[in-house]
């Protein structure tokens, strides 16, 4: 009799298993595609709103700030998508199960946070370029008059933001465990606390220092794009990192 063994999976192999796992299970939350269509449409709507009566022809306007300005609202839909995507485990036991399926703590968090990268990733340059194009048919400005290279670089660095945000959405939703009280600090932080910091210039806070990376007119005094990238990056980790001492630390 031949017995056949079915060779052992290498870790790199695993995995990628678990991140097709993990993003096959944000793909199936119907909480997903309700966050990702509301926070569209929402952004066409505000880029409609912040169009009509603005003079795009006047000295010093570029079209493409009123085509990611809108973003400084609908940004917290994709926020809201990281709490969903980790705070879902923890809905009828499914973390058990995920455990099971991967016993590795440490790799199933960090696999989660790569599933999701990609999915926010190509919803955020959706989401950007739709707001953009909305703002050149309300306004009626031609396609010829954008800059195509800049158009371009500010799509990936906004969709890039939002990405990272997305992964640090995620580590504080799984901190947590639960969505609203999560969503809730978000929330107040985005919404409440940000606008009244904003104004003392406080590069040092992620969503103020992603200014310098998808507008076109950066703001006097801001830092380059590099130092913006190492604050939203530096604030992402920070949070990354907790989320993955607790993986390893928690019974589930």
């Amino acid at each position: 009799m031949t017995i056949t063994q079915t060779p052992a999976r290498t870790r790199g192999g695993a995995f990628t298993d678990a991140v097709r796992a993990e993003s096959s299970k944000v793909w199936s939350l119907p909480a997903t595609w309700l966050t990702l269509a509301g926070t569209f449409a929402l952004n066409i709507v505000l880029s409609i709103a912040f169009t009509v009566n603005a003079d795009l022809t006047a000295s010093g306007v570029n079209v493409l700030d009123y085509g990611v300005v809108a973003l400084g609202w609908t940004q917290v839909g994709f926020f809201l998508l990281g709490v969903i995507a980790a705070t879902s485990e923890y809905i009828g036991g499914q973390i058990r199960t995920t455990l099971t399926a991967v016993p590795d703590r440490v790799g199933q968090r960090l696999a989660a946070s790569v599933a999701l990268a990609p999915i926010v990733f190509i919803a955020g340059t959706i989401t950007v370029v739709a707001g953009i194009a909305t703002v050149l048919i309300t306004s009626r400005t031609p396609f010829s008059a954008l800059d195509i290279a800049l158009a371009v670089r500010l799509t990936l660095s906004a969709a890039g933001y939002l990405t990272l945000m997305a992964i640090l959405s995620a580590a504080i939703g799984f901190l947590v465990r639960k969505a609203i009280p999560a969503a809730s600090i978000l929330l107040i932080y985005f919404l409440i606390l940000s606008p009244l910091l904003q104004g003392q210039r406080w590069y040092f806070l992620p969503d103020t220092a992603a200014y310098t990376l998808w507008y076109a007119t950066v703001p006097a005094g801001a830092p380059p794009a590099i130092v913006g990238w190492a604050v939203v990056a530096a604030w992402t980790i920070a949070l990354l990192i907790p989320s993955l001492i607790a993986a390893k630390r928690r019974d589930t």
